[in-house]
């Protein structure tokens, strides 16, 4: 009987003290999780888990599933991440908030027809969902789908004709299709509504660059510049390659990219920017220099690679050109820009 008594005892006190053991280790997770212990958090979502039976609804154990989970992708543990996110939709498969942090899993390892699938699946359950369908158009984009992702920002826009980074996204796929005029579109209609929106102006000089309207180019920019005096050095490293480089202007170029660099010492691009330039006036010494300083800043610069394995082309070392050239195609070259490494490739053939 005394054993007994005492376990009437324990239920009654735990009942009292208005916590289970679930809520307990659930509540101690999450003070983890807010304090980014992920390796603690864990494991107490993980104690939460062992005594499931005990909670509240089965929310709050599909949420212990997706935030272990969620714990364990911030661990670069991908995987573990995708199997407890998928232990949550087992549970509930109508959970949103899945689909929206397994979205980033997805992002980070760079499986955009992954990101895709899993923006679908919770799209089913809420059409409109902004989250989902910046993240699906997001990796469309940088499939080169453009059109689909066009078409997926366009859903943001019906839903909220006032969305300015639905049509950021758009002027964005229409700037990589080369469609200028469709981009100025929507690009001007964001700084409409936002008169201070840098990266519009930005993009605006980049547009009229590539329509070769080189002062409305110059006008966009030192806008942008004018506005936010911190992106300066971007404006001078734009007026650089967008205005000077673009027209040939190598040695004019210079200025700006020296003027970026002496406001940004660390800015890798303006690096990268001024190497190629030498490289094209034919100082192969110093544009070797400067694309090196370049990836000792950022060693993730697919443009810098790119160069560099121009700077080893030009300089006769063909094998060393082909590596840059492979390493810049690795780190996502042609999603980001064109296809420009991929005919280097071919035209050199590089193994």
């Amino acid at each position: 009987m005394r054993i007994v008594s005492v376990i009437i005892f324990l239920t009654l006190f735990t009942k009292l003290n208005g916590q289970t053991n679930f809520e307990k280790n659930f509540n101690e997770a999450a003070n983890l999780f807010d304090k980014k212990d992920h390796k603690g958090a864990i494991d107490k979502f993980s104690k939460a888990i062992s005594y499931k039976e005990e909670a509240s609804s089965k929310y709050k154990v599909a949420e212990s599933f997706l935030y272990r989970g969620y714990c364990k992708y911030k661990l670069n543990k991908f995987k573990e991440a995708h199997a407890d996110m998928a232990e949550a939709l087992k549970i509930k498969p109508e959970f949103l908030k899945v689909y929206q942090l397994q979205a980033d899993v997805f992002l980070e390892e760079k499986d955009h027809e992954g990101n895709i699938k899993n923006s679908d699946a919770g799209l089913k359950y809420r059409p409109t969902d902004r989250l989902l369908l910046f993240s699906k158009s997001y990796s469309l984009i940088m499939l080169k789908r453009f059109k689909e992702a066009i078409e997926v920002s366009r859903i943001v826009l019906n839903d909220d004709p006032g969305a300015i980074g639905a049509m950021k996204q758009i002027a964005n796929c229409f700037l990589r299709l080369k469609q200028y005029d469709s981009a100025d579109v929507y690009l001007n209609a964001v700084v409409k509504m936002n008169p201070v929106d840098i990266e519009a102006f930005y993009n605006l000089g980049i547009s009229m660059s590539y329509q070769k309207d080189y002062d409305k180019a110059r006008s966009f920019i030192e806008k942008a510049m004018s506005l936010d005096s911190t992106t300066t050095f971007v404006g001078y490293n734009n007026l650089g390659f967008f205005l000077k480089v673009e027209q040939g202007d190598y040695k004019g170029s210079l200025e700006y990219f020296d003027k970026a660099i002496s406001l940004k010492p660390d800015f890798a691009f303006a690096y990268s920017n001024r190497g190629y330039a030498k490289l094209m006036l034919g100082d192969i010494k110093a544009a070797f220099k400067d694309v090196n300083r370049s990836l000792d800043l950022d060693n993730t610069n697919a443009y810098a690679y790119k160069n560099l394995g121009l700077i080893h082309l030009k300089d006769g070392n063909k094998k060393a050109a082909c590596e840059n050239f492979h390493k810049a195609l690795s780190l996502g070259y042609a999603d980001l820009y064109d296809d420009e490494v991929d005919k280097l490739i071919k035209e050199n053939k590089c193994n």
